[in-house]
């Protein structure tokens, strides 16, 4: 079965217990939650890794009074990537992750998220290298994720080493346990079409839904180029059983254009459900 969620994350720079009654009014019962930087931050991770379980059990309060469920921790990276060539700084992002997925555990999530990394040039990274470091540091969060119950996923997302599709597909197959959290926007920037993005479905444990259109990674939900009910077909057709999130990212110059995130979340929701009910 298909769910629809809502991102706690996608309307400025809120707290949980502000995010939760936008998403609630919107009429989302699941959410995805932020724990990360800049907006993404309605968990901090470094109060939840200090205190996993007062900080679960703050997170499960707000969502009980608010009759709401959660699905994804989208955690992205904690300042660095994951495959910083400093050995030191994976260490401690490895230390992070681990508490960060105890805190998951505690508080009842489905999955926790991550950003795959970078080539790292300016630090003298080659790609290959990149690469097998971020191979080498999700080998280790997936299995930590894994023995928490938690699933493992990533983004293929632009300016990473995993933002092309046969990139992103040679990462996962190289993790045990590892899948990905797919959002067309970041490969509709690439100029990809669905049929060329279509082949990261059977990867995918996760979906992000915002609307998008080459050079332009946000657009209005009836003015881009992804069909959503195309994807919600394929979906189906797959049987995919999991969440596609709404998640569009609170952006200035959005808003000095006039956008509302609640209105355009509220409306690709509608899409989103109407697509599903069409059969």
């Amino acid at each position: 079965m298909i769910r629809i969620a809502g991102a706690t994350f996608s309307f400025g720079d809120l707290t949980l217990e502000e995010s939760v009654e936008v998403v609630r009014e919107i009429g989302f019962t699941l959410v995805d939650v932020g724990a990360g930087w800049n907006n993404y931050h309605q968990i901090l991770p470094q109060e939840a890794v200090e205190d996993p379980e007062g900080q679960a059990k703050r997170l499960r309060r707000v969502m009980e009074e608010h009759g709401l469920e959660i699905s994804e921790l989208f955690i992205m990276h904690f300042g660095k990537p994951i495959n910083h060539p400093d050995p030191e700084v994976r260490q401690w992002t490895r230390g992070m992750f681990e508490g960060m997925a105890t805190f998951a555990q505690k508080a009842g999530f489905e999955s926790v998220m991550m950003i795959p990394g970078h080539v790292h040039d300016d630090l003298g990274q080659t790609p290959q290298q990149a690469f097998d470091t971020s191979v080498k540091e999700l080998r280790t969060m997936a299995a930590m994720a894994g023995e928490k119950d938690l699933q493992c996923n990533i983004e293929p997302c632009v300016g990473s080493i995993a933002e092309q599709p046969a990139d992103a597909i040679k990462l996962v197959e190289a993790v045990p346990g590892l899948g990905l959290t797919l959002d067309y926007a970041h490969q509709v920037q690439l100029g990809l079409s669905h049929d060329e993005i279509e082949v990261l479905h059977p990867y995918a444990r996760h979906f992000h839904a915002k609307q998008s259109a080459p050079g332009a990674f946000q657009a209005r939900p009836d003015e881009g180029t992804i069909d959503f009910g195309r994807i919600i077909r394929k979906l189906k057709a797959d049987n995919y059983n999991g969440v596609v999130c709404v998640e569009f990212v609170t952006n200035p110059d959005l808003l000095d254009a006039g956008w509302d995130f609640k209105c355009e979340t509220a409306r690709l929701k509608q899409i989103l459900d109407e697509a599903l009910a069409a059969g």
